[in-house]
């Protein structure tokens, strides 16, 4: 049966529309411009964050000085959400109850913060509910999410008296409780409408033959309940079918926001509910298209009861060639059936529900918000593997402006139960960048940070997973979340009981920015560039169809990546080109691999088939990669060790390009310093190193070719990341290789300085007219001796305290520095002695060793910066100075030893609604303290350097 889901006619025209008209794919641009955002990210790549309205409950002076905080972290806008937390989030009851969502007052409030985001150049988006899914107070039971019941009636055949068929019960819901649906006087249902009544032969339960089921509708008067069907002999089961609200509720409100979700399949549902919001806030921002209000958002589907909508039937018809009416009962006993009739009645009801949700929701919405000079965003159908999903997900991601997923940390808990139990169930990143690329979206925007780890994690913490994010496409971040604190809510205030806390209250807040630059950077280069994979992935045709993380359920082979393409836009895009398939506008691929994760319809067969026999080199469920070795395309990205697996492999990464750019982030899967020589399948290109952490751009000075491939030292520190690019920039003069003692290169690092060893030995750097031996042996200097700590007032610790050495804040004998939570200040005197020759090729490093979370230095009164990811140290060639030197170092921690000590103590410095960590479930008083502090050890390293 033929899928065209275009042409579907149900209550969508624009859908004609989505479906051809997408977003252009990036446009080259020069090399110099791309620089200059890496090094200033603009605001569409700089993160934003969920901007959580705890209860609805709002403080107006709070809103302004959250958004300026915002502002000055250096973040790119808020989504603006609304909700509620479960009971054991808030046991206390220390969050009062906001205006109702949507009131005078909520809009009041909400247009406020439009405004004010609008002053600073801020992007501001807003869920459209109070919680998720979508619905609200205003939802009536004609566009409240629906579903079927049944009443069933023994008839014996060969009578002619009419039969009254009972209207069926209302049954509990899956949590056995009585349903929140409107009845009418008769005590029906308020919204009900017939669907079918059915005839089955009694007694047959299993193996039943459709021809047996007779669709007797037509002899039923719903007036009168009465059927006057003339049932051949024999016994029969009659069952009516109507259709009524399932009573499904917003998940997790605020308390005067209560209401029922819509009818996802129903295009008048869809209206009644964006028009809602449009002609409530258009009084109070305008016009859309001049406000900073820039988009709407649908949050994921995780609806639970089993769903219906009253143009189903019809619809069902049209796409699949017959009725479902007589596979009524195998929604509630496919057991009934053979097993092949059941399971080809599935697919087709699950691919209608598909296209009935992507056209009458998600496209339904965009035109709406299109129409208004805004875009609609949404997690369509999801998230991952938690919960029931009605749709195609890369199909529905399409119908969006813009798709996002979204990836927890730290959820072992939610890990397949099988030999492969690292794959990840809630890490949506790869399969919303494929969606993304084939229908040429630009953003991969992802719900970032979701955990349970409440107040746990510092900067470094999260990069670690915001980098794994980024090799698999992700470009831009939502941050989960900002919780909004009124002024009387105290430290570290209230939050939402999942998601990281980042916000304004926390700790190392102050210290954030070079943080979100990082993320920026990141995300703009992504963003402007165009992905690059040797495969092209179909992975048939199934609903949900979900893509897993990169290179787990399916991979090519190390060095290789691949892009995942559906049905849809393979029939209308997809060509061969000189031998290579051709996503046009998107990308060109070596090979295309036909994946067994789902059906492979006649019609895709037929044009795969047509393909490969113009040139495209074609894989029909067996391996890729023997394929491409034939082809001679070797991997695009090597190393000696290297494995295919992210997870299991020292150096991960993703290659983009713009016109004759070429960025490969790299990043260290590893808590060790990693260095490999690599091997990019580049040619006659000049290599550079981009450090998104300092925004820094330096030469390589150390590379040659080899049989296409440019090959070239790659050292990170301890999970740090970068893009090695690659350019037609003049190429400086440079050396071919560098060795050291071991198979590795030394650790090193390429800066504006020149390259610089980070590890001590003897290395040599060759050329090609020979070689230089370094001599990398000077020992480092500790700065040993007490340290002066400084403690801010009223926070238990005391005012000041000598550490004869540096030790974490955990282990100190004073109850209210073990317990501290907040920024203290190290200061000490030390003298220095410069090493001979220092200024011709050396250089001069404060390293700080380690420290927890975040550190910030001034050596002689002079900032040398911000420090929160290793290593932890500064270049200060031109701030040490022969003799005496002042070093103060100022070290933020997280909150969550402070909370800690005050549940053992009793003392009460800390305020806050979360009165257990980790989900509810772990007690402050059992939460093991966190290592704080300035650990070290302290030292000034003179380094080599050559230019």
């Amino acid at each position: 049966m033929k899928l065209t889901a275009c042409l579907l006619g149900i209550g969508l025209i624009a859908s004609l529309v989505s479906c051809q008209k997408t977003a252009s794919e990036p446009e080259a641009i020069s090399y110099s411009t791309l620089k200059e955002g890496f090094q200033n990210p603009p605001i569409h790549a700089r993160p934003k964050v969920y901007w959580w309205w705890l209860n609805g409950y709002v403080d107006t002076l709070r809103l302004k000085e959250e958004l300026v905080a915002i502002k000055n972290a250096g973040l790119g806008g808020v989504d603006l959400f609304e909700i509620g937390l479960p009971p054991a989030s808030d046991p206390n009851r220390i969050i009062p109850a906001g205006p109702a969502f949507m009131s005078e007052e909520s809009v009041k409030n909400i247009g406020l913060a439009i405004r004010e985001a609008g002053k600073l150049d801020l992007e501001v988006g807003l869920n459209l509910a109070s919680s998720w899914n979508a619905g609200g107070s205003w939802v009536t039971p004609r566009y409240a999410a629906k579903t079927i019941y049944f009443s069933k009636t023994t008839l014996k055949g060969a009578g002619s008296q009419p039969v009254k068929l009972p209207f069926p019960t209302i049954t509990p819901d899956k949590k056995g409780q009585p349903r929140p649906i409107v009845y009418g006087a008769d005590g029906k249902p308020a919204y009900h409408e017939e669907v079918a009544v059915i005839a089955l032969p009694a007694g047959q339960t299993s193996q039943l033959d459709t021809t047996k089921i007779i669709n007797v509708t037509a002899f039923f008067d719903a007036k009168t309940e009465q059927l006057t069907w003339q049932a051949p002999a024999g016994t029969w089961n009659i069952y009516r079918y109507v259709c009524s609200n399932s009573g499904e509720q917003l998940i997790r409100p605020t308390p005067n926001s209560v209401g029922p979700i819509i009818d996802h399949f129903d295009s008048t549902a869809t209206r009644m509910h964006v028009m809602y919001f449009i002609d409530r806030l258009k009084p109070v921002v305008g016009d859309f298209s001049k406000s900073a209000l820039k988009n709407l958002y649908l949050a994921s589907y995780e609806a639970k009861e089993f769903t219906w909508t009253p143009t189903l039937p019809a619809a069902f018809k049209k796409l699949n060639g017959y009725d479902l009416y007589k596979f009524l009962p195998a929604m509630y006993n496919k057991d009934w059936y053979r097993p092949d009739v059941a399971e080809n009645f599935q697919f087709d009801f699950n691919k209608t529900m598909s296209e009935l949700m992507i056209n009458n929701h998600y496209r339904k919405a965009k035109e709406i918000c299109n129409s208004y000079g805004l875009q609609i965003i949404s997690e369509s159908g999801g998230p991952g593997h938690l919960h029931h999903i009605p749709v195609e997900t890369l199909k529905a991601l399409g119908s969006l402006d813009v798709p996002r997923g979204e990836y927890w940390y730290n959820r072992e808990f939610f890990m397949e139960n099988d030999t492969d139990s690292l794959v990840d169930m809630i890490w949506l990143v790869k399969e919303i960048a494929a969606a993304s690329h084939i229908y040429k979206r630009g953003i991969v925007e992802e719900e970032s940070f979701t955990s349970y780890w409440d107040w746990q994690e510092g900067p470094s913490d999260l990069k670690v997973i915001a980098d794994r994010a980024f090799c698999e496409g992700m470009n831009r971040l939502v941050i989960h979340g900002f919780p909004h604190n009124p002024a009387e809510m105290g430290h570290p205030g209230i939050a939402y009981f999942a998601g990281t806390h980042y916000n304004d209250r926390n700790v190392w807040w102050p210290k954030i920015k070079p943080f979100n630059d990082y993320l920026g950077r990141i995300s703009y280069i992504l963003q402007k560039t165009s992905f690059v994979a040797d495969v092209l992935h179909y992975y048939g045709d199934n609903v949900p169809n979900l893509i897993p993380p990169k290179n787990t359920r399916f991979s090519v082979g190390p060095g290789y990546d691949y892009e995942v393409v559906n049905t849809e836009v393979l029939m209308r895009d997809l060509v061969v080109e000189n031998g290579e398939w051709v996503l046009p506008g998107v990308g060109r691929y070596k090979v295309l691999s036909i994946g067994t994760e789902g059906r492979i319809p006649p019609d895709v067969r037929e044009k795969l088939k047509r393909l490969a026999g113009q040139g495209g080199r074609l894989v029909d469920q067996k391996p890729a990669l023997p394929a491409l070795t034939e082809l001679k395309i070797w991997p695009d990205f090597s190393y000696a060790d290297q494995k295919a697996d992210q997870r299991e492999t020292p150096l991960d990464y993703i290659h983009y390009r713009t016109g004759d750019v070429d960025f490969y982030l790299v990043r260290n899967t590893t808590n060790q310093w990693v260095s490999r020589t690599c091997s990019f399948r580049q040619t006659d290109k000049t290599p550079e190193i981009w450090d998104p952490v300092s925004g820094q751009t330096a030469p390589v000075s150390v590379y040659h070719q080899e049989a296409g491939y440019l090959k070239l030292p790659v050292s990170l520190p301890p999970y740090a990341s970068y893009f090695v690019v690659f350019s037609k920039e003049t190429a400086p003069a440079h050396h071919t290789e560098v060795t050291g003692s071991g198979p590795n290169p030394p650790h090193l690092a390429f800066t504006p300085n020149g390259l610089t060893f980070w590890q001590a030995g003897t290395f040599e750097v060759r050329k090609e007219s020979g070689f230089e031996q370094i001599d990398n042996r000077q020992p480092a200097v500790t700065l040993d001796g007490p340290w002066q700590l400084t403690f801010p007032k009223g926070w238990g610790a005391p005012e000041s305290a000598t550490f004869p050495r540096l030790i974490s804040w955990t282990e100190s004998d004073q109850k209210g520095i073990r317990y501290f939570s907040g920024t203290a200040i190290y200061q000490k005197s030390f003298s220095y002695t410069p090493v001979s020759n220092t200024a011709h090729n050396q250089r001069v490093y404060l390293d700080l060793g380690r420290l927890s979370k975040v550190g910030e230095v001034w050596l002689n009164d002079k900032p040398l910066g911000i420090v929160w990811t290793p290593p932890y140290h500064f270049d200060v060639t031109d701030y040490v100075k022969p003799g005496a030197n002042t070093l103060k170092v100022e070290v933020a921690n997280t909150w969550s030893n402070r909370l800690t000590g005050d549940a053992l103590t009793g003392e009460k410095y800390t305020k806050t609604n979360i009165t257990k960590a980790n989900k509810n479930l772990v007690p402050w008083e059992q939460l093991p303290l966190i290592e704080s502090g300035l650990l070290g050890p302290v030292t000034i390293q003179t380094v080599k350097t050559i230019r």
